[in-house]
């Protein structure tokens, strides 16, 4: 049976006195896993599959996983994994660890930072055993990921270039819409980029059932108007991804969306906003 490492929870204070709230309102909504990728087969030993995959909650931690999975009749004690991907800026190592005949598992690692120069493909993953044998194969990932995270976060570096992209502090009402202020500020190095429109969260949206803010072009200080767009206590409860917003923007011709989270103070301040509009627990 595969262990999955769990993620660890915010210690916050706005929000631990908003998840006891929450509790005493209504039990939390149980969590989906991610599809399981097709593996590829060891190059040296047809029993030992390999493949990397990201759980939701990690994505902004930078973690991914390594599964295992042993279809041999004999235990791998693997001294170390070696992951090679030429989407990222270099090869990333992690602890090895048993594990037996019939079973797999899950070795977390941080991923570096992209590599954005399009180098020539190299995927490939490398386990050193502890009776000095390795074991090497393809690198894969079914889920794509990688791919994504390499395509957004390149994206972001030839922004960051061209714009410097903020939130400011919330204006968060006890009535009516709030207001999160998006700064955009040209930089000096002449490139030409923009930011097109923000896209609503899980937990947040521009006004009633409206889930795209338009920016106006040329605008270096944009009110954004925001309001809870759900009131399941479990989507405040369960929130990863309720105060990080995606923008569309324009870099040099190239088009695609960047993730511009809010601070971790505005993020709690945010959250217990939305308990009180809700009336959890009221």
């Amino acid at each position: 049976m595969s262990r999955m490492p769990r993620p660890h929870r915010s210690r916050l204070s706005a929000l631990a006195a908003l998840t006891a709230v929450l509790i005493a309102f209504g039990g939390a909504a149980a969590g989906c896993s991610p599809p399981a990728p097709t593996p590829t087969p060891s190059s040296a030993d047809a029993g030992v599959q390999v493949w990397i995959h990201q759980q939701r909650g990690d994505e902004q931690r930078r973690r991914a996983l390594v599964r295992v999975k042993n279809d041999s009749t004999r235990a791998l004690d693997i001294s170390a994994i070696r992951i090679v991907d030429d989407r990222l800026g270099g090869a990333v190592r992690a602890d090895g660890g048993r594990v037996a005949a019939g079973e797999s598992f899950d070795f977390p690692l941080v991923l570096p930072a992209s590599a954005c120069d399009g180098g020539s493909p190299d995927r490939r993953w490398e386990l050193q055993l502890a009776d000095g044998t390795d074991r090497t194969g393809v690198l894969t990932d079914a889920l794509g990921f990688l791919g994504r995270l390499n395509e957004r976060e390149c994206l972001e570096k030839a922004l960051a270039t061209t714009l410097q992209v903020s939130w400011h502090d919330a204006v968060l009402p006890a009535s009516g819409p709030g207001v999160l202020p998006l700064e955009i500020t040209p930089m000096s190095t002449g490139g030409d980029a923009r930011v097109v429109a923000v896209q609503s969260t899980p937990l947040l949206q521009f006004g009633s059932r409206t889930t795209r803010f338009p920016v106006p072009d040329g605008k270096t200080l944009v009110d954004v108007p925001i309001e809870p767009q759900r009131c399941d206590p479990h989507v405040v409860q369960e929130d990863k991804r309720g105060t990080v917003f995606a923008l569309e923007v324009d870099v040099d011709g190239s088009t695609g969306v960047v993730d511009v989270p809010v601070s971790d103070d505005e993020r709690g301040r945010i959250l217990s906003w939305v308990a009180e509009r809700c009336h959890f627990g009221g």
